[in-house]
């Protein structure tokens, strides 16, 4: 692992985004997350598993000084991604969100608010003014799995497969997220944090699709039922287990 590490400081904001070939999303993703947080952002820890188109020496090149990178070369996926930059992060807030600019940096600061009465704050899409503007199919299916999901593991949480997070540094000291699969670690943490009794809220946020790069999650009926089936899964598991 090849590390590029800047000034750290505490008691503020860790932003981390797990990334692969999103050059053409990356750098208006650290600015905008740069202009929502403003003096409350400690740093973006860039997670890049050595893209090949460059994303991990563009965010070098920037030399900005609040931005770490985080170049894996022998080990991939969002999920340890996700878990190596949420361990190196220094505030005492953590957020963590794709940096495909689906999910709007400029509701950052909505969530953050909520810390300190809450432990974990989610954004929802299906709380408040929270919507889903992806094409039909992948919001209906989303829908359906999140309702399944809150069936069986409650309905303190309905979007079980947000990605859109902030929570308390200590939280994820006391419940590590899975390195272990795609998307399946958020629905086990949000779970895990309900069931220890972790004070959890939802902040609605509307998801947009990508308009720049390529979805890692495939677009295509056969892959997105795919995921559907180990989400499900994985639910079954976690509450007969």
């Amino acid at each position: 692992m090849q590390t590029d590490i800047v000034n750290k400081k505490t008691n503020s904001v860790s932003v981390v985004l797990p990334s692969y070939n999103e050059k053409d999303n990356i750098v208006e993703a650290i600015e905008r997350i740069s202009s929502a947080l403003g003096e409350d952002l400690h740093e973006i820890i860039i997670v890049d598993d050595n893209s090949p188109d460059g994303t991990w020496k563009l965010v070098q090149e920037l030399h900005h000084p609040k931005v770490v990178l985080i170049r894996r070369i022998h080990e991939k996926g969002l999920a340890s991604a996700l878990s190596d930059g949420i361990i190196s992060a220094q505030g005492s807030i953590v957020v963590w969100m794709d940096c495909d600019l689906g999910l709007p940096p400029e509701d950052i600061p909505r969530l953050v608010a909520r810390i300190g009465k809450y432990d974990v704050v989610i954004g929802s899409r299906y709380v408040g003014r929270g919507r889903d503007l992806r094409p039909p199919i992948r919001a209906f299916l989303s829908t359906v799995l999140n309702l399944y999901a809150s069936a069986f593991l409650g309905f303190k949480v309905r979007d079980y497969t947000s990605g859109f997070i902030a929570v308390k540094k200590e939280v994820v000291e006391e419940v590590p997220i899975s390195r272990i699969g795609f998307g399946e670690y958020f629905v086990k943490f949000c779970y895990e944090t309900v069931r220890k009794g972790y004070k959890v809220t939802e902040v609605g946020y509307i998801y947009k699709d990508r308009t720049r790069g390529v979805s890692k999650s495939g677009g295509d009926l056969k892959t997105l039922l795919k995921y559907g089936w180990q989400y499900g899964v994985l639910v079954l598991k976690l509450r007969f287990r």
